[in-house]
């Protein structure tokens, strides 16, 4: 248990440092709007889908990547099922309207990619990258459907537009994302048995190096540019984030022995499930004018608070699978 709990201080250490540099520069006044977007549509669209595309042709087989239908099954289980106790969640803790819809995506859904795979990493090594990207499936398709829909429809609450539809081109693309494509391409290839050429896929994993360490330095300049000093627990995020630490993660380990995975598998899944809340409920709010500063509050607090939680998980994790 020690152990677990050195190794989990020792990855938010890395992460926190890693981040820190990104906060440092961020006041130095390293990075203008420009910039600030360049690294994360580098993150985006380049060095995140060539990652998820060379450790996925690297790490599984032809017959293992058909041993993963089973194991895909629970993320998506405990992402519904999360969402569903937020709606109740919403009802009883009489959560404003106005941002009832990002309270629900922040309750749910897990800053899977620019947190999450660094995290998983440095908890359980490689072998974690797998089970990470179903996660990661599971994830985005809630977001990008279900999240954008209820995020819409809070501005929807202030500005009278027509509502949008849950299922839509646009969300289509959305789901669909250069990361998503990066691993759907290499399950492609993995099913029919074939491989790019040394050059390529060197090329790839080269790309792909820089991942981490760009991820969390933006995560740096976004809790910067948000601002520590302006975050206030009000009773409507205090609401988030018992959904976000608490009942994801614990509907996640009681799923497991309802739908039984491997060990490693189980384990990835709960801290997947604990992460800070994803970035993009403050994209999409500000995208469909609703309540931007709940938002961005949700972002920084929960992506804060995670240097606490993360560890608290790892010690519950090692003691429930010895």
């Amino acid at each position: 248990m020690l152990e677990a709990f050195l190794k989990s201080i020792n990855c938010v250490i890395i992460m926190g440092l890693l981040a820190g540099a990104g906060y440092w520069t961020a006041s130095k006044g390293w990075y203008d709007q420009k910039a600030t977007q360049l690294i994360a549509r580098l993150v985006t669209f380049l060095s995140l889908p060539c990652y998820l595309f060379a450790s996925v042709s690297e790490r599984l087989t032809h017959d293992a990547l058909l041993a993963l239908a089973g194991p895909m099954v629970l993320p998506f289980v405990s992402m519904w099922t999360v969402f569903l106790t937020s709606r109740i969640v919403i009802r009883l803790g009489r959560v404003e309207r106005t941002h009832s819809g990002i309270f629900s995506s922040a309750y749910t859904a897990s800053n899977n990619m620019f947190i999450g795979l660094p995290v998983s990493i440095a908890l359980f090594g490689d072998e974690a990258v797998i089970p990470t990207l179903l996660y990661f499936f599971a994830n985005t398709t809630f977001f990008w459907t279900m999240g954008n829909y209820l995020e819409a429809m809070d501005g929807l609450a202030t500005e009278k537009r027509e509502a949008p539809r849950v299922l839509s081109l646009a969300t289509v693309k959305r789901v669909f994302s250069p990361p998503l494509c990066g691993f759907l391409l290499a399950i492609a290839l993995l099913l029919l048995n074939l491989r790019l050429p040394d050059p390529v896929m060197a090329a790839a994993k080269y790309m792909g190096g820089i991942t981490t360490p760009l991820a969390l330095i933006f995560i740096g300049l976004m809790i910067h540019s948000i601002g520590i000093r302006n975050i206030r627990i009000t009773k409507d995020l205090g609401l988030a984030l018992f959904g976000r630490f608490l009942v994801s993660p614990l509907v996640v380990v009681g799923l497991t022995y309802v739908l039984p995975v491997p060990e490693l598998y189980a384990k990835v899944y709960v801290i997947q499930a604990a992460l800070p809340c994803i970035t993009q409920i403050a994209v999409l709010a500000r995208y469909h004018h609703a309540d931007v500063k709940f938002a961005t509050t949700a972002v920084a607090s929960t992506t804060l608070l995670a240097a606490i939680v993360l560890p608290v998980w790892m010690i519950i994790l090692t003691w429930l699978h010895g």
